[in-house]
């Protein structure tokens, strides 16, 4: 129930340009891809926050992300996905 509230993993920018995982561990790629938006649209600071699990999962955007920054981040995001079915006697056939 409290999911939604879990994070995942969180990303600043710092003022140089560079972007950090701060907490969680991100995927690379989505890492590699945040830091050609932030130098495409000039973002100078802030922090982009992955919270909940599974198809619940949001990206929260904090200190001042400009509107066409966030939607760029939100392209090319992928939620992470949640564990695979359970399995047992039916799937088994």
């Amino acid at each position: 129930m409290l999911d939604r509230f879990r994070l995942n993993y969180r990303l600043a920018v710092e003022p140089d340009g560079r972007v950090t995982t701060c907490a969680g561990r991100a995927p690379a790629g989505f890492v590699a891809a945040v830091a050609d938006i932030v130098r495409l649209h000039a973002i100078e600071r802030g922090t982009i926050e992955c919270k909940g699990r599974g198809r619940a999962a949001r990206l929260r955007f904090a200190g001042g992300f400009p509107e066409r920054g966030r939607q760029a981040i939100r392209n090319v995001w992928k939620p992470p996905v949640g564990p695979g079915p359970g399995g047992g006697r039916r799937a088994a056939g």
